[in-house]
């Protein structure tokens, strides 16, 4: 036995063509020396051995029989009885063949081959027979049964053997079920779901195979677009409402998270103090900033003031000039009239030094003149360095900020006219000029801080008493766009005047205030992902251009644009996410139809099969119970395996022992392969 080849012996084993099963059988009676195993003209082989004038005795009617008799009859033997029977039949082949070869060659193993197979069928069927008997499943034979069955079984073996019916292909199809009887539940639920994927398998594994651990099999599948899958897979989940409460909450926990880190809170109250401590922020970077610029446009005041003061300090030496010039003139008539009186009086022209006129001539040309002289110096002096002063500040960009001329420069935007008819625009630059003219000091200079305010207020204020019936955020986007026309001519102004870095500060503080916007228009899409998600992803997707410009400003409503992209990001994905529940949800609705067919047809489907035992069918009859225990074990293995895409995609991959084996064959044999294409091809 050691030398036999297994294979060899298939190979050389004579076509069944050329065997008489009549002969055969005639043999067999002759050596047991009964007449009655002759041949006669019509029925099968088999069916002309007689049973001894006794029907065989049946398998107890299923009513009378315990769960565990109906668990073996309709479960166990059914996949058993066959295994056991090839089993038999081709050990007991091989030990006659190999018996029949040493004895008479060829002709010697085919004989032996067959009369081995019958008589190890026989034995197994003699075993099965003992063990049904044993359970309570039939009654023992009885009369010639006794005799006529196992011989039955013995020439039914032999002509299987002797047809070619009972080979390797039956061991491996038996034993395959034998496997496969474990984990029918899972086949079956893995039957289902590829069935209700069809053509989309692969795409779907493909899919499971990319996708994070904790994802949700419907979504990341959903846009393979299969209702079927779809709605088995709520079919499925419905089952562990606990699961997808859990899922649910995770989901929209991680949407949460996501939006609230943009808004910079949770709730409405965390978003404004996030906002007002945004804006405190902001004031206190940009308010040094301000300040500077507004204290530098200020000092052209001192600059107007310098300059008033050397003209006043000018106009006082020059008045002290004039009056030594008076006082030397003084002098000198005082002195012509002393000498003229003494001479009108005949004294000597000498005595005039003793005169009072000649002394107050004598005052005159010195203490009086040299100390209005002295005082014109001071003075000029003075004035010489009031006004160094102001050329010093006027070097470096420092000049008066004249209200006068900004004020009529401002009523001259409303000479344009393309503004003509646009009373917002005609009020707003007129309360402007009032202001201006109301704040201008009689010097013509007005107060940086004063015309700063005014951008802030005045317009605001002209917009509010010309517009009340609208809201704050139309008036704030009103004001925003006449305050573009009028804003240029007061930062000019200022930072003509010495106020450098004004214009970067108001730069600085929009963008600061554009941040806020966003972050405020953040936490709209978060109100809204909350209370209504439709009317989130309608704002993502630049479908609320209003909403956007109420909170970002005028002419700023394409929130794709405005927004940075890393916020953009977020906003997708989460409207995303929205859209695919939809699709999800809609899928599951069209599917719901074609699921059912579906099951209803694998559950019509799922029967035992009955191999090469033409009264094992019969099991199928009372299969309805089990064939609902099956399904509800199925659907709690789907329900388990679509909780995950690793569950789903080893679900998918589950195959019968059947399948397995022919995709190594496949693997193996790279014959079979070319052998398909060629079929294909063909």
């Amino acid at each position: 036995m050691a030398d036999f080849d297994p294979d060899k012996y298939l190979a050389t084993t004579p076509s069944t063509s050329d065997f008489d099963p009549d002969a055969f059988l005639k043999l067999v009676g002759e050596s047991f020396g009964g007449p009655e195993f002759e041949p006669t003209p019509t029925g099968t082989v088999v069916d002309q051995i007689p049973t001894g004038g006794e029907a065989t005795v049946p398998f107890r009617p299923t009513q009378n029989l315990s769960t565990g008799q109906k668990f073996y009859q309709n479960i166990v033997r059914p996949v058993l009885a066959p295994t056991i029977e090839t089993a038999g039949a081709i050990s007991g082949g091989l030990l006659g063949g190999t018996a029949g070869t040493f004895g008479a060659g060829p002709v010697g193993t085919a004989t032996g081959g067959v009369f081995g197979a019958g008589l190890g069928y026989g034995l197994a069927r003699e075993g099965l027979e003992a063990v049904d008997v044993g359970l309570g499943i039939k009654q023992p034979r009885q009369g010639a049964a006794i005799v006529a069955e196992p011989i039955r079984n013995v020439v039914e073996g032999a002509a299987f053997e002797a047809g070619g019916r009972v080979v390797a292909p039956l061991v491996t199809r038996g034993v395959n079920k034998l496997i496969d009887l474990g984990s029918s539940s899972q086949l079956k639920a893995a039957n289902i779901a590829r069935l209700a994927l069809g053509d989309d398998l692969p795409k779907v594994l493909d899919t499971l195979k990319n996708s994070p651990t904790n994802a949700s099999v419907a979504e990341i599948t959903a846009s393979i677009d299969n209702p079927t899958w779809q709605a088995l897979i709520k079919e499925a989940l419905d089952r562990d409402p606990q699961f997808l409460r859990k899922i649910r909450l995770f989901g929209e926990d991680e949407s949460l998270k996501a939006l609230s880190k943009l808004a910079g809170g949770g709730n409405a109250a965390e978003v404004r103090a996030v906002l007002d401590n945004a804006k405190n922020a902001l004031n206190t970077m940009t308010s040094p900033q301000r300040e500077a610029a507004l204290d530098r446009a200020n000092l052209g005041k001192a600059v107007a003031d310098y300059e008033a003061q050397a003209g006043k300090l000018s106009t006082e030496a020059a008045a002290k000039v004039q009056e030594v010039r008076d006082l030397i003139k003084a002098g000198n008539v005082a002195e012509a009239y002393a000498r003229l009186n003494l001479i009108k009086r005949g004294l000597p022209v000498g005595a005039s030094k003793y005169t009072y006129p000649s002394e107050l001539a004598e005052k005159a040309f010195g203490e009086w003149s040299d100390r209005a002289a002295q005082a014109s110096l001071d003075l000029g002096q003075g004035a010489r360095f009031a006004q160094a002063a102001a050329d010093a500040l006027k070097s470096v960009g420092i000049k008066p900020l004249q209200g006068n001329q900004l004020s009529r420069n401002i009523l001259a935007i409303a000479d344009n006219p393309s503004f003509a008819g646009n009373d917002v625009l005609l009020g707003a630059v007129k309360n402007v000029s009032d202001d201006i003219a109301k704040w201008t000091s009689s010097g013509g200079v007005i107060d940086a801080r004063a015309l700063d305010a005014i951008r802030k207020n005045s317009v605001n204020a002209a917009i509010a008493q010309l517009r009340p019936s609208i809201d704050a955020t139309a008036q704030r986007n009103l004001a925003s766009s006449v305050l573009s026309d009028i804003r240029p001519l007061l930062v000019d102004a200022i930072e003509s005047s010495g106020g450098t870095g004004y214009r970067k500060y108001l730069q600085d503080y929009t963008i600061g205030m554009q941040k806020i916007a966003e972050r405020k228009l953040s936490g709209k899409a978060l109100r809204l992902w909350k209370t209504n998600k439709d009317e989130f992803v309608r704002l993502v997707q630049n479908e609320s251009p209003e909403e956007v410009e109420k909170i970002l400003g005028k002419g700023r409503y394409n929130i794709a644009t405005e927004l940075a992209d890393n916020t953009m990001d977020v906003l997708r994905a989460q409207a995303e996410k929205r859209l695919t529940q939809i699709s999800v949800n809609e899928q599951i609705s069209e599917g719901q139809a074609a699921l059912t067919q579906l099951l209803k047809e694998q559950t019509s489907m799922m029967r035992l099969p009955s191999w090469f035992s033409f009264w094992a069918s019969a099991g199928n009859k009372a299969v309805s119970e089990l064939e609902k225990a099956v399904g509800n074990k199925s659907m709690k293995i789907l329900t388990d395996a679509l909780k995950t895409p690793q569950g789903t995609t080893d679900l998918l991959n589950k195959l019968p022992a059947s399948e397995k084996q022919r995709i190594t064959e496949l693997l193996t044999n790279p014959s079979s392969i070319r052998e398909m294409q060629q079929a294909t091809e063909e």
